[in-house]
């Protein structure tokens, strides 16, 4: 059964990288029920299809795999990254980072102005259509 605050997550996901399997959504709800808010779920996602754009611009054409979703999500748990304030801040101190480096550092990051959060996805708690699993039935 689908959590009604994870529907718009797993529409992004469909809609960003491609078709979800039934062993990748389970995993996604693995990180909502372990306190990881929708919306950070939705932002690693942006973010995993943000990689595939960069990759694909630079000339090398790899499909990015579920497996690095999953190692931002792990990743972000392990910092504690759950929340959409956790992530604003985290979100802010790499662009910080990001713009140090283009500055003179050593890294050959990608400088991009433009945010993962905010206009490309807001997250809105969805109120439950149904009261049960079987609507038919609770009539």
């Amino acid at each position: 059964m689908e959590h009604p605050d994870m529907h718009d997550v797993l529409q992004l996901y469909q809609m960003q990288i491609g078709p979800l399997s039934g062993a990748q959504r389970e995993k996604l709800y693995q990180a909502y029920d372990e306190g990881m808010s929708p919306f950070v779920i939705g932002c690693a996602i942006l973010r995993t299809s943000q990689e595939q754009k960069r990759r694909n611009l630079q000339g090398q054409p790899k499909r990015i795999s579920f497996n690095y979703l999953w190692g931002i999500i792990q990743d972000w748990l392990l910092h504690g990254i759950t929340t959409e304030s956790a992530f604003r801040a985290y979100w802010q101190g790499q662009q910080g980072n990001s713009s140090h480096h283009a500055k003179g550092g050593k890294t050959g990051a990608v400088q991009s102005s433009r945010q993962v959060f905010g206009k490309d996805y807001q997250y809105t708690q969805r109120t439950s259509a149904v009261e049960g699993f079987f609507s038919f039935v609770d009539d």
